[in-house]
């Protein structure tokens, strides 16, 4: 009767925090918005927007909407609408985006695509996440 809809994230807000405290290894896949202030090793794939914070170390490969960086990562950033690196950013590894922004004071190591370089590698976002049913196993890949 009545039925309850998620109200896409708000620039600028997060749903999900990987906290300081945090190390976490694998891959991890969200579908709203992510912020990591912890250590995350793997592969990150975010339906929304990714933050990586000033204490962040992120040994990953990176895939999301939008991302700020403003700690450290080290591996391949797709991002299919802005990238923006912040003063305190560390990053080495390769970047393919449409709109890249990098403020005075980051640090960058690696390759760019961009704009219709990046094209034929950012053809699609990331695919949505099937939510688990507590209770219900993973399938096997």
């Amino acid at each position: 009767m009545f039925a309850k809809t998620e109200a896409p994230a708000k620039p600028g807000t997060f749903e999900s925090l990987l906290g300081k405290g945090i190390e976490i290894k694998g891959t991890v896949r969200s579908k709203g918005s992510l912020r990591i202030e912890g250590a995350a090793e793997g592969d990150v794939e975010c339906e929304g927007d990714i933050t990586i914070g000033e204490t962040a170390i992120v040994n990953a490969d990176v895939t999301a909407q939008n991302v700020t960086i403003g700690g450290m990562l080290s591996g391949t950033v797709r991002c299919y609408a802005r990238l923006e690196l912040l003063p305190t950013a560390r990053v080495k590894g390769d970047i393919i985006v449409n709109t890249l922004v990098v403020s005075e004071g980051a640090i960058f190591s690696g390759t760019t695509q961009m704009g219709e370089a990046a094209k034929d590698k950012l053809v699609a976002p990331p695919t949505p996440v099937a939510p688990l049913v507590i209770g219900e196993t993973k399938p096997e890949v």
